[in-house]
């Protein structure tokens, strides 16, 4: 559901000739943040072992299903090295762009076309005359200044810092709240209700009594004890850099061979290559600046990241889990709907990425004497879990990882996920598109060691998004479909439309049935989980070894809960599995020898 939102999304812009470019948050490059996210990540924990119907927690791999719909549209899109926000404004400033977004920080800072929050936008276009276009409201800063006469872009950034934002706890900015409520309540009669004097309204109306920041630092912290004044400035003061000057790397990338995924657009690499030539920005002065930027980037042990790591996070090409455990020996899992007494659904995901992890600290410290540390679920409590890289046998010398063959790297990731090449020649009878998903599937069906239900519920799965997409198209062609590329039409086209339809019918009924339930089987739900953390930390693996493994089969056309969860609850007590899936695929042998074809090789190597 949520690939066909975003998809229509993009396809509106396009209908109403908006170009769109698309900025991701890269790494934590700091500790600033650190508490905040350890915070938002217990709050998960506490969400995850509810058994409510109406628990909110978004699937793990919307990001992934979010950079597909971006690929198959043809959208450029870049990451930021950290922090996403600055970026975007920068960029958004540089292009003449309107900023969409949902982050209330974007009211405070200086965007020249204004900021439109997703809540204020109307994706269904709107057709008058000869053209179309998107209803939207629009804010500017400047609108909001005119509002509280005294009031300029500085002292509102120190304004927003006050009422608290990733960076400045709430406690250190209390007692100066305080304050400023209190003298603020007695300086005159104000005709707005109390209801509406929200901690914002406050902030501006004692701000914009001040011309610049300096004064208006010097009165807010005369509640503070004069031990902690300096500390506190320091902190607020840093906090307000982010929207007076914000960072400004992005630009660069437009003229940069390492980020093909910004470039689809001609419209934005000719607006930003304009806007290079107005600042004398030639092509060696671009490489020299990126270059710089990213020497200013260091691990751990003080030693710049390599180029070839950042280039590969800015164009998504690398997860950010692996550049936060070179700079902090930490990252952070987020928690989704799990069962409290079992291990966390990370606990058989996290092996996958170990080889990645030692490679990245022994090149860091060749003494390798450290460990890497993963905060995920333990019982009810987010725990910081410590692993030991000495006793990882598969380890890559990182300074080679660019020169290694295409077999090194496949037999590499192959060993992440507990197979090897000789195991992959069961699957030759198999399209290469399915390899990388099949390996994902048969390190969770063995590890997780699971009951074939389980199985066939992700076989359906894929089955049902590849087979049964509407066509009145058929044409008997003696292939076995499982032996060509999954989107070759002649995958749907092998089966007559009235049973193609009949058999859709089927699988949406069953799907719909779980939208009425009231309670759970949470342990389902578990797996399911499992195996999103499985396939994403596999996914995570190839792309530490430069993708020798295509992707072909993405999570939209496996990976639907409600579906997962109908199936395994419907089929899990039946002892003939076979004849109920003949049933519900109406007898139909192409379909049927593609779900044992996928099922045989899954199951040759497990046991099973």
């Amino acid at each position: 559901k949520f690939y066909r939102y975003c998809k229509q999304l993009f396809e509106s812009f396009r209908i109403c000739d908006v170009n769109a470019v698309v900025v991701f948050d890269g790494a934590r490059l700091d500790n600033r943040k650190l508490s905040t996210v350890l915070e938002r990540s217990q709050r998960r924990v506490d969400y995850s072992t509810r058994t409510s119907v109406n628990t909110d927690l978004s699937p793990l791999l919307l990001r992934q299903a979010f950079i597909n719909v971006l690929d198959d549209m043809n959208i450029p899109y870049v990451s930021a090295l950290g922090e996403g926000d600055d970026e975007s404004v920068s960029l958004a400033n540089h292009l003449d762009c309107y900023l969409i977004a949902r982050d209330s920080d974007y009211y405070c800072y200086n965007l020249f076309k204004g900021y439109i929050p997703f809540d204020y936008l109307d994706i269904n276009p709107i057709e008058k005359d000869s053209y179309h276009y998107l209803s939207a409201q629009l804010f500017t800063i400047d609108v909001l200044l005119k509002n509280f006469v005294g009031l300029n872009s500085a002292t509102l950034s120190l304004a927003c810092c006050l009422c608290g934002n990733d960076y400045i706890d709430g406690s250190i900015t209390d007692p100066i709240f305080n304050h400023i409520m209190a003298n603020v309540a007695k300086s005159r009669v104000y005709k707005i209700s109390k209801y509406n004097r929200t901690k914002h309204w406050y902030a501006m109306e004692w701000m914009k009594q001040f011309d610049d920041i300096d004064t208006a630092m010097e009165n807010l912290l005369v509640p503070i004890a004069k031990t902690s004044r300096k500390t506190i400035e320091m902190k607020l003061r840093l906090a307000i850099q982010s929207y007076l000057n914000p960072t400004d790397t992005l630009i660069y990338r437009f003229a940069s061979s390492a980020n093909e995924n910004l470039l689809k657009n001609s419209y934005f690499v000719k607006l930003a290559r304009d806007y290079l030539d107005t600042i004398n920005m030639n092509d060696e002065r671009i490489h020299i600046q990126i270059d710089k930027d990213l020497s200013e980037i260091k691990s751990k042990h003080n030693q710049p990241v390599p180029k070839f790591l950042l280039d590969n996070l800015t164009n998504l090409q690398l997860s950010v889990t692996f550049i936060e455990m070179l700079i902090h020996r930490h990252f952070i899992c987020s928690a989704h709907i799990e069962i409290e007494q079992e291990p966390s659904i990370y606990a058989d995901a996290i092996p996958t990425i170990l080889p990645c992890l030692a490679s990245l600290i022994k090149w860091d410290n060749p003494e390798c004497d450290e460990y890497a540390i993963i905060y995920h679920r333990v019982l009810k409590q987010l725990k910081p879990v410590t692993y030991e890289i000495t006793e990882v046998d598969n380890v890559l010398d990182l300074s080679r990882l660019n020169s290694l063959s295409f077999i090194e790297r496949q037999d590499f990731v192959l060993k992440c996920l507990k197979t090897s090449l000789a195991d992959l020649q069961t699957y030759n009878h198999i399209h290469t598109d399915y390899h990388f998903w099949l390996m994902c599937i048969q390190y969770w069906y063995s590890i997780r060691n699971l009951t074939p239900v389980y199985l066939y519920a992700i076989i359906a799965s894929l089955i049902k998004s590849i087979y049964f997409f509407d066509t009145n198209s058929f044409q008997s062609e003696d292939i076995k479909p499982s032996s060509i590329l999954v989107d070759d039409n002649r995958n749907h086209a092998q089966i007559e439309p009235e049973i193609r339809r009949t058999i859709g019918l089927k699988l949406r009924t069953m799907s719909r049935k779980v939208f009425s339930l009231k309670k759970f089987d949470c342990s389902i739900i578990h797996e399911f989980n499992c195996l999103q953390t499985i396939y994403m930390f596999s996914m995570y693996a190839n792309e530490f070894c430069n993708r020798p493994f295509t992707y072909k089969i993405y999570p939209h056309q496996f990976l639907c809960g409600s579906f997962f969860y109908a199936f395994v609850e419907n089929y899990e007590t039946m002892r003939n599995l076979p004849a109920a899936l003949s049933s519900l695929f109406e007898n139909e042998n192409k379909i049927l020898t593609i779900i044992n074809d996928l099922f045989m090789a899954i199951t040759s190597d497990t046991g099973f």
